[in-house]
């Protein structure tokens, strides 16, 4: 069997040509245009296999062909390149928060076109979800070119396969059935996942992860999650596991001890620590600023990194990831993920880096559920 680029070939044709078009495009997201010489070459690909799949993205209008490069000599095949037609189709993502809901249009570069936001009720899940379908609609209605579908994140245990949030006790919610809502008022296809997954699926196809094969994404906020890929880039839709590590003892914050970092490690155990130690900070960010100038801020920011970096360290041994996205409240801060690196002892340093997708994190995260689908799914209609 001819094998092409690790983790672009299976054991398929079928399965081979999706993982191969989904490595393209996402080749494309990251570096184009480029001409077809230059994508064989980049992913261990023969000419042969890069025409076959660039001519139907070229016939659906997924990628365009640009202006002939020229050479000097003007020897051999000609240099056209081709870039991914972003505009081509777009996707709709919608955030079921704690007290807000959150939808977004991307289009296939994960670039959030529009944004909407709304407060609402959480506990009515019913009025949540029929609202969330008709501001879906309307934004799908829309939008300046073809709409793919609506990917829907939510916290807690979500069923990608039935599309369903199976609990969640920060909303209340238990057995809620939310793809079925969606899709009968839109007639649209819609992906639900849990809110890690789906934020590591933005990075793997939009981000910090493009063209990785073994990354982990912790997101660390009022709730402590992880998200790692289990399975080489382009095989799937999904191959991401969910997990926790909020049972992992680390030291406490404030004084001598060790706690499970779910009930210690928390925004919410964090900004009860400063109001104790008399710092008004009513997030992560607000903390971070006056670390500059307050002891006793600086002070948790150094414990809190502290906690971080043994969860970060502890991944590290357990997974050997190429990259360790630290995603949450402390994601836009350079100085949160230097002051992480600095404590780090396994990890290498430079491999844990922020989340790169653009726009709102959570909203590119729900449409991206759908752009990565359609990336791999090899169907271009």
């Amino acid at each position: 069997m001819t094998m092409n680029h690790p983790g672009r070939s299976g054991t398929r044709p079928r399965e081979a040509r999706q993982a191969n078009t989904a490595a393209v495009l996402q080749l494309l997201v990251r570096s184009g245009p480029l001409a077809r010489g230059d994508i064989a070459k980049e992913l261990s690909l023969n000419h042969g296999s890069v025409s076959r799949i660039i001519e139907p993205l070229l016939s659906a209008g997924v990628v365009r062909e640009l202006v002939e490069q020229s050479t000097a000599a003007r020897v051999g095949r000609p240099r056209v390149p081709v870039e991914l037609d972003s505009a081509s189709r777009y996707a709709v993502g919608v955030h079921l928060g704690l007290e807000r809901t959150t939808l977004g249009l991307i289009d296939l570069s994960g670039r959030c076109v529009e944004t909407f936001s709304e407060n609402r009720d959480p506990a009515d899940s019913a009025a949540t979800l029929r609202h969330a379908a008709e501001l879906a609609a309307g934004m799908a209605d829309a939008a300046p070119g073809p709409v793919l579908g609506i990917g829907v994140t939510a916290g807690g245990e979500v069923d990608r396969a039935t599309g369903r949030v199976v609990r969640n006790d920060v909303l209340g919610w238990a057995d809620v059935r939310v793809a079925g809502v969606l899709r009968e008022r839109t007639g649209l296809d819609v992906v639900v996942d849990g809110n890690v997954p789906a934020l590591l699926g933005a990075e793997l196809t939009f981000g910090a992860g493009l063209g990785r094969h073994a990354v982990s994404y912790l997101f660390i906020g009022n709730v402590t999650e992880t998200g790692y890929l289990s399975r080489p880039l382009g095989t799937g839709s999904n191959g991401i596991v969910q997990g926790g590590f909020g049972r992992f003892l680390v030291p406490e914050l404030a004084g001598g001890g060790h706690r499970p970092f779910g009930e210690c490690g928390t925004d919410v155990a964090l900004l009860a620590a400063a109001r104790s130690a008399g710092v008004a900070a009513a997030s992560l960010t607000e903390l971070i600023r006056l670390a500059d100038t307050d002891p006793a801020a600086a002070g948790l920011l150094e414990a809190r990194s502290a906690q971080v970096a043994l969860v970060a360290d502890a991944v590290y041994e357990l997974m050997r990831p190429d990259l360790i996205l630290l995603g949450g409240s402390g994601a836009p801060s350079d100085r949160w993920l230097d002051a992480v690196r600095d404590r780090v002892e396994t990890a290498p340093p430079r491999a844990l880096v922020r989340p790169l997708a653009r726009g709102n994190p959570l909203v590119v995260a729900a449409a991206g559920l759908v752009v990565r689908a359609f990336f791999t799914s090899g169907e271009w209609s």
